[in-house]
């Protein structure tokens, strides 16, 4: 039987301009140019999530590429070199990455990432504030986890996820339990992390939340009305409330789909049958996928 992993690389269809390597370059990731460029002056980063298939994250920036964007696919985790669970992953690659484009005469670049890469990219863009100018973040947590692995389910570990210059950054204590995420999950009928983080989301110390007010450039927030995987819809809100607060001077704009899961993104995977409202409204899903990333690169060449 095929791996998620396999059937990615089977309809990956470009060849990126340049692969870069640990070795030489100190990322992993694939930069694609466009054939005319939609977006001048402008690029953008894509990373994904806990699923850890950097193949997805390029398939991805396929889509956005033939749009006429500039795009890097990059892998910050799960890749040989890189750490293999989220255990202080460096927030560093993404500024690598950044710096790189803008040398090569990238005026603007902005962040795009789904669920933990969603995490990434309201980090990243809260502590580049000089290099990132917009992050879109699908599916969105609004506080900086708790460290985890998978090996025999989901293991919490006693450190925060993400890293930065060499410290762990302050972090919020989940509850992952094996008994509720089973619980949960089966009165679900997907698979369902939401009680293990939204006390988290709800009641997190301030050191724990994200400074999005320290992002310079516009925020887009993508979500489904109810996502099932973990409470992006109420992190959202969390974060639009904040950036209110703290009197933020760029947009900020949400986009929330009834028809969706927490795989909103422009490709098709076998990975959404995980999620009961996938398997039942199969079509409605992928309009909304579809949607939102139209209402994506209206927002980068639009708003930014």
């Amino acid at each position: 039987m095929k791996t998620n992993a396999q059937r990615a690389q089977e309809r990956l269809t470009l060849n990126p301009q340049r692969a870069f390597t640990l070795e030489r370059d100190g990322i992993i990731g694939a930069l694609y140019r466009p054939e005319r460029d939609e977006y001048p002056g402008k690029a953008v980063i894509l990373f994904g999530g806990s699923d850890g298939i950097y193949n997805l994250t390029k398939l991805v920036a396929e889509q956005v590429v033939r749009r006429g964007m500039t795009t890097l696919a990059l892998a910050y985790w799960n890749e040989p070199g890189l750490p293999d669970g989220f255990e202080k992953v460096p927030v560093e690659p993404v500024e690598k990455a950044a710096l790189w484009l803008r040398g090569q005469g990238a005026q603007k670049v902005g962040l795009w990432g789904i669920s933990m890469g969603a995490e990434l990219a309201l980090l990243a863009g809260s502590l580049l504030p000089e290099v990132i100018s917009c992050v879109t973040a699908v599916c969105p947590t609004n506080i900086c986890s708790q460290g985890f692995v998978k090996k025999k389910g989901i293991q919490q570990l006693e450190c925060s996820a993400f890293s930065w210059r060499g410290e762990e950054l302050h972090w919020a204590r989940l509850k992952l339990s094996k008994a509720a995420i089973l619980r949960d999950s089966l009165r679900e009928r997907s698979v369902c992390l939401r009680s293990c983080y939204e006390d988290a989301v709800r009641n997190t110390p301030e050191e724990a939340q994200i400074k999005v007010e320290n992002i310079r450039g516009p925020v887009l927030l993508i979500y489904p009305e109810h996502d099932a995987m973990w409470p992006s819809e109420l992190s959202a809100e969390k974060i639009r409330s904040r950036l209110k607060e703290k009197n933020f001077a760029h947009p900020c704009k949400c986009v929330s789909y009834k028809f969706a899961s927490h795989m909103l993104v422009p490709i098709k995977s076998r990975s959404t049958v995980m999620f009961r409202v996938e398997r039942k409204y199969p079509e409605r899903c992928w309009e909304s996928d579809m949607d939102a990333f139209q209402k994506t690169l209206a927002f980068w060449k639009e708003v930014w």
